[in-house]
Parts: C-alpha cells; sequence; structure tokens
C-alpha cells in the first residue's frame, strides 16, 4: 500500500506538471506573457534504522536507513526573461526592456502588467487594450514639465485638443559675424514674434561694425525703432557682453506693450562669412494635437499643428524586490502580494527600471521546444509512475493468493 501511495503522489504532481506546460503553450502568443516551471520537492521519508557513530574498537558508524514516501510540488516558478520585440506600427504600443513592469489603474485597484497594448480611449485616456485599464504615470504640466516625484495619475492624451498661444519673451541669435569686414558695415536680418492672442510679428534687427570686436544693434518693428544696444566679442572671436531688450507696442488687442529679452551670447565673430540669424524663441500661435510619440524614457510627446513638441505625460514603471513574488489575476495583470515587496515607481531607464521601446509589444517567453519537451517528460513520468501502481497491484494480488 505504501507504493501505491507513493506513486500516487508523482500522479499527482505530474498531472500538476502537465498543466502547467499545457498553459505556457495555450499562452504562447499572449503579449508579455512569463511562462512558469514547476519545482518538485520530495516527501517525508520512513526511518528504518537511524544513523550511528562509530564506537571504537572496529566498530565504525553505520548510515541511516530511509524510505522515501512519495514526491510534492515545492513551487510553481515564473520564469521572468526578456520576451522577443515585435514591432506593431502602433505609437502607443510599448515594450519594457529590462526590469518593471507597467502600472495600470482598474476598478480603483493598482495592478501590473508586461502587455503594452494601449489605445486612446474615446475620453482621451491611454488605456489597456484588453481589459480598459487605465495606464498610470506622472502628468506635464503646462509648460511640459514632468516631476516624476509627484503621484501618479491616468495618462490621457488630448486628442484634437488645442494647445494656446504663449507670447514671445526670449529671442537667441546664433551664427558668426564676420570680422573681415570693415568699420561701418552693416548685417541686416528680421524674425518673427508671437503675441499672447499667437498672431505672429515680423522685426528687423540690423548689426552696425563701430570698431574692432564693436557691433551695435537696433531693432525696428513697423519701421520704428524698438530697442538698440551694444554687442562686444574677445579676441578669440567669442561673445564677451552685449544684450537687451525690446518693447512692441501692439494695436490688435494684444497685450502692449510686449517687451521680449534679445540673447547675443551663441554669436561668434570669426573671419568667415556671416551666418547671423535668430535660432531660437519660446512663444508659438495656437495649435491642435495632431500625433503622439513614446521615447525610451517612456515620455509621451504631443505634435500640434503649428509645429510644437510637447511633452504630455512619462509612463512610470515599478520595480520590485521579489518579481517572482506577485500575484497572477489573469488577464495579462499581476498584483502586489506580500512576498513581492511594494513597488517602486522609476522613470524608464532610471534606477534598474527596463527603458521603453515604443510601437512593437513584448512577446510570450514561452520556448515551443522546451515545453514540447515538458510535455513528454511529464507523460512519460506519469507513465512510469503508473506502471509502479500496477506493480505493487500484482504483488498485493499474489499476497492474497497465498491463503489458498
Amino acid at each position: 500500500m505504501g507504493v501505491i501511495h507513493t506513486a500516487l503522489s508523482a500522479l499527482s504532481s505530474y498531472d500538476l506538471m502537465l498543466q502547467v506546460t499545457a498553459n505556457n503553450l495555450a499562452n504562447l502568443n499572449t503579449p508579455g506573457f512569463k511562462s512558469q516551471s514547476l519545482h518538485f520537492l520530495d516527501t517525508f521519508y520512513q526511518t528504518l534504522q537511524a544513523p550511528t557513530v562509530p564506537i571504537g574498537g572496529g566498530q565504525g558508524g553505520k548510515n541511516p536507513i530511509q524510505v522515501g514516501m512519495g514526491v510534492a510540488f515545492g513551487a510553481i516558478i515564473t520564469r521572468l526573461a526578456q520576451g522577443t520585440f515585435a514591432p506593431t506600427g502602433m505609437p502607443t504600443d510599448m515594450a519594457i526592456i529590462g526590469n518593471g513592469f507597467f502600472a495600470v489603474s482598474k476598478n480603483g485597484q493598482v495592478l501590473y502588467t508586461r502587455d503594452g497594448a494601449f489605445r486612446v480611449d474615446a475620453d482621451g485616456n491611454l488605456v489597456h487594450a484588453g481589459t480598459g485599464a487605465l495606464l498610470l504615470g506622472w502628468v506635464a504640466d503646462e509648460s511640459g514639465n514632468i516631476n516624476p516625484a509627484s503621484d501618479l495619475q491616468p495618462i490621457k492624451i488630448p486628442v484634437g485638443g488645442a494647445l494656446a498661444a504663449k507670447e514671445t519673451t526670449l529671442v537667441r541669435f546664433g551664427g558668426n559675424l564676420d570680422s573681415r569686414l570693415e568699420v561701418g558695415a552693416t548685417q541686416s536680418l528680421s524674425f518673427t514674434v508671437y503675441d499672447t492672442q499667437g498672431n505672429p510679428h515680423l522685426v528687423q534687427l540690423t548689426l552696425t561694425k563701430t570698431d574692432n570686436n564693436t557691433w551695435d544693434w537696433e531693432a525696428k518693428f513697423n519701421g520704428s525703432p524698438v530697442g538698440s544696444g551694444t554687442i562686444q566679442f574677445n579676441e578669440w572671436g567669442q561673445w564677451q557682453s552685449g544684450s537687451g531688450t525690446i518693447s512692441l507696442p501692439l494695436t490688435n488687442g494684444a497685450l502692449s506693450p510686449q517687451t521680449i529679452q534679445l540673447d547675443f551670447s551663441a554669436l561668434n565673430q570669426l573671419a568667415s562669412t556671416s551666418t547671423v540669424g535668430a535660432v531660437f524663441q519660446d512663444g508659438f500661435s495656437a495649435g491642435v494635437l495632431e500625433t503622439v510619440s513614446v521615447d525610451a524614457h517612456g515620455i509621451v510627446v504631443g505634435s500640434f499643428s503649428n509645429g510644437v513638441t510637447r511633452p504630455l505625460a512619462q509612463v512610470a514603471v515599478a520595480v520590485f524586490a521579489n518579481p517572482e513574488g506577485l500575484e497572477r489575476v489573469g488577464d495579462n495583470m499581476f498584483k502586489a502580494s506580500g512576498n513581492s515587496g511594494l513597488p517602486r515607481y522609476l522613470p524608464p531607464g532610471v534606477g534598474g527600471a527596463g527603458r521603453i521601446q515604443a510601437s512593437g509589444l513584448e512577446q510570450s517567453n514561452v520556448d515551443l521546444a522546451k515545453e514540447l519537451t515538458q510535455v513528454l517528460i511529464a507523460q512519460r513520468s506519469f507513465q512510469a509512475a503508473a506502471r509502479t501502481i500496477l506493480a505493487a497491484d500484482e504483488m498485493m494480488q499474489e499476497a492474497l493468493n497465498l491463503r489458498r
């Protein structure tokens, strides 16, 4: 009877092994799925003879004599190996390359997943395609600044939403002023600025060489002077001093006068053709969100119809001390458990968190050849245990026949 019970424990264990393997094979094409394996343990032993110590006088020690009572499963281990990346062409599809999980909110509960199939719903929320769970991260403020130390929020994509106009407050100039030009030579250019309503305005700038390494500048708006100053370069042709402001009198209903800072610190004066021009200004007209993209740091960037690109949010990556301790809840989701540890929410690529690869999904890490081999192993092991029961039954039958 003891043999039968031992063999029965094997039948039960290999049945479970086959279930685990079958589940792995069933999820061969499940995005972000992490395969599992069964860890077996031998069970308690019947000690027929205890060990003895050497006592001398030609008498040595003896090892214990024990008979095992079967097998049991000790753990179902989650394999967290990286799955392959499969491009999808969808800009909101994401894969984590490395450690960590996406954090999502489903019915008020925070869950974790490696499945990065996200879509924009009717309200503009970035949601998990299979469940509608809200993707969590850090939302940018009106200036595009992101604070990863703030609380997590659902990421919202304002598709078709307007970006309010911003007036120009700073214009930066770069390039070169030809040092070979004679005193009195001029260089003229124009640049565009925006008022508080997003209307563009053209400003003319004239630079006049007044001495070696010295240039005067004058700005005009609608033919009238609105600012002037002097730029000084050193012996190596590098900017040394000189900046200023211009004040635009506007009559179109926008804020007036509009004060704009002019920055010449990126200018050089070298023996080369003049290439001076405005290289940056911080104003823009109103625009509408057209497309979004996600970079390796999980920053969701919006591209607007006015040519402005601005961060909208940043995806958070949840990292656990023991990710194998997470509890599976279905729908490609996990939840934290007592043995997983508390999540740490990090920007992608920081502090051990994996980076983001957009426009694709992480595939299942199931190894087809290995799993099919496990099917054969489970099948043959089950058969061997069944044969052991058959042999034990025949022995019992022989014992019962002794009374005849």
